[in-house]
């Protein structure tokens, strides 16, 4: 069963939520339905998700972050990427 989780409206909340960067980075199936899911909840932080999704996607690439923000990013996504999920 998923964990319920507040609904983000930011896009630096779903920065920093291990489970989303896993789900855009390392394209997990199972967990798009939950994304989804969670999206249809709240269509109104579509967004910001999207904004998050994107500055995932393109993280060498991003205009909207300092080059010191993008290293802070990279390092997280790095490390969320290498730590075991239970």
């Amino acid at each position: 069963m998923q964990q319920k989780r507040e609904i983000y409206t930011k896009v630096e909340q779903f920065l920093l939520d291990d489970d989303f960067i896993r789900y855009v980075m390392d394209c997990i199936p199972d967990k798009e339905s939950y994304w989804t899911s969670y999206l249809s909840a709240a269509p109104h932080i579509r967004a910001a998700y999207l904004k998050a999704y994107d500055i995932l996607m393109h993280l060498d690439d991003c205009p909207q972050l300092t080059p010191e923000q993008t290293e802070r990013l990279k390092q997280r996504v790095f490390l969320t990427l290498r730590t075991v999920v239970n």
